[in-house]
């Protein structure tokens, strides 16, 4: 990137194409400008040529007046940040509203629900939530067939049997 000459070792013909005045034209290519647009696209909204705007850009009020929408534009932003820190996200809230509200009928299901299997569903959802989860630990269990047992077993499989073929 080229570097740019001090004013004051621009010439005068130079310095007498830069802008005096702060203008809506100057507010405007300010504004595209800090949203991101290239010369030449400025130069095609504002009816300008992409030299002309370069000399503004270039100006010693257009960088004071761009240097101030930035520091405002900045100084908004912190504001409405800071502001949302100190109210927090509203939708933030809203979602810790609902879950106190949630967790307000979980508790009276679980205090008085109809139904033991509703009750038992909603204490397992506190506990879940809470950090105390349900043991999924198998029990092992181990049975020793006696022979007696096996004869039974036998008998009722042959029954079985013999009544699935008829």
């Amino acid at each position: 990137m080229p570097t740019l000459k001090p004013q004051e070792l621009r010439s005068e013909s130079y310095q007498k194409l830069q802008p005096q005045n702060n203008s809506s034209r100057i507010q405007l290519i300010i504004a595209m400008d800090i949203a991101g647009y290239s010369n030449d696209q400025i130069s095609n909204s504002v009816g300008i040529s992409a030299n002309r705007v370069s000399i503004i850009k270039n100006s010693p009020l257009y960088k004071q007046e761009k240097s101030r929408w930035e520091g405002e534009l900045n100084r908004q932003v912190i504001d409405k940040k800071s502001d949302q820190i100190v109210a927090g996200d509203p939708v933030e809230n809203e979602l810790k509203d609902t879950a106190l509200i949630a967790a307000k009928r979980l508790r009276a299901i679980v205090e008085s629900g109809k139904s033991e299997l509703a009750q038992k569903a909603a204490s397992d959802s506190v506990l879940d939530r809470a950090g105390y989860k349900a043991h999924t630990d198998k029990t092992v269990l181990s049975v020793e067939v006696t022979e007696k047992m096996a004869d039974r077993f036998e008998r009722v499989l042959k029954r079985t049997m013999i009544t699935k073929e008829s």
